[in-house]
């Protein structure tokens, strides 16, 4: 074979093996891509199982605008993870103080989540550094919402007494759970008007709160009509929280109690949601216009006034603090959409004070 042939033949070789690799190359590409593209799905199913973090306000209050805020958005943010399925990791590094009412509202909305979401909604926390809000989470159940097994013991005084209960209907049970203790400690009179009052607040949330779909963006319908309840003991005093996730006093007043609606209407100007709250508990008027409906939330009032306790109740948007003969009716910007209504009573002669609460 001369020298030019065997050149050729190189030539052909080069290009026939570059052609094969080409060849080998377009059959094996398909399978690269579908191999680099189950590695990139499953890197994101990685991802989306990693719990987001969210983060727990330093104090759980509703009366302080700024802690209000913070703890709303937290319970958003916990909602619309239920919505996309997202877990979620409570961060409670931060919390230094958990007052009741903002407390309550929060174990409120954790449970009716996982009652909507069952096993679908994956939910873990990062305990709160500080000891006594570990007692609190402990003591009132939220860490066991949460899957957090920790031994942890309630020691202090102002923790082991709170109590806890969760309902649907008028049930008497639940208050010697919550009240069974108190007898002979608190005046019976007082007592007696707080079973009335809670016992209205009940029958309210069965028949009235929960007559639309709340605004929540869950679009849950379920026919549970739940309320929660605290109570706690705290140096001189006994506080009770009530509270429902109806779609709130201003909401259900213009059908439930039009009498009332048409008297604040007649005032001539906008009322927001504290003056509506308050109209609802200072009017003797019921629905029915039977002297015997529709003064629970009044009874509450009178025998707050009487004690020397404290009165207040959150519904959405406002407000209502009736304190030693002292009202006022004040609005917020984020609504808790629901209705939470806190009595304090005093057990010995002192009363409370909003540092105490």
């Amino acid at each position: 074979m001369g020298v030019a042939e065997e050149k050729e033949m190189k030539r052909l070789s080069q290009k026939r093996k570059r052609y094969l690799d080409k060849r080998a190359w377009r059959i094996a590409h398909p399978r690269l891509k579908s191999k680099r593209s189950l590695h990139h799905t499953a890197k994101r199913k990685t991802q989306h199982r990693e719990h987001r973090v969210l983060h727990a306000p330093k104090l759980f209050t509703l009366y302080d605008k700024k802690y209000r805020k913070i703890l709303l958005e937290l319970i958003e943010r916990m909602r619309t993870c239920l919505t996309r399925k997202n877990p979620i990791k409570i961060d409670f590094s931060g919390t230094e103080r958990m007052h009741s009412c903002g407390t309550l509202l929060f174990f409120s909305e954790l449970d009716r989540c996982r009652e909507i979401a069952g096993s679908a909604l994956s939910v873990q926390c990062i305990p709160p550094k500080n000891q006594k809000v570990a007692q609190v989470l402990k003591q009132v159940g939220i860490f066991d919402l949460l899957n957090f097994t920790q031994a942890i013991e309630p020691t202090f005084d102002d923790v082991v007494h709170w109590r806890v209960a969760k309902g649907h209907e008028v049930d008497g049970e639940q208050f010697d759970n919550i009240l069974g203790e108190y007898e002979g400690r608190v005046a019976d009179a007082l007592l007696s008007g707080l079973y009335v009052g809670i016992s209205e607040a009940m029958t309210n949330c069965h028949q009235h709160a929960y007559i639309k779909t709340r605004k929540d963006g869950l679009g849950y319908k379920g026919t549970q009509k739940n309320w929660w309840m605290f109570s706690q003991q705290k140096d001189s005093g006994l506080s009770v929280v009530f509270c429902d996730l109806g779609v709130g006093i201003p909401e259900t007043l213009p059908e439930q109690r039009p009498e009332i609606w048409e008297k604040i209407v007649s005032l001539g100007k906008t009322r927001h949601d504290g003056h509506i709250i308050k109209e609802a508990v200072c009017s003797p008027l019921s629905r029915t216009r039977q002297p015997h409906r529709g003064k629970g939330l009044r009874q509450l009032l009178d025998a707050a006034q009487k004690s020397n306790g404290q009165l207040r109740i959150y519904s959405n948007r406002g407000c209502y603090t009736s304190e030693k003969g002292n009202e006022h009716a004040s609005r917020f910007r984020n609504s808790i959409m629901g209705t939470l209504i806190q009595w304090f009573v005093p057990i010995a002669q002192e009363s409370f004070n909003d540092e105490n609460h």
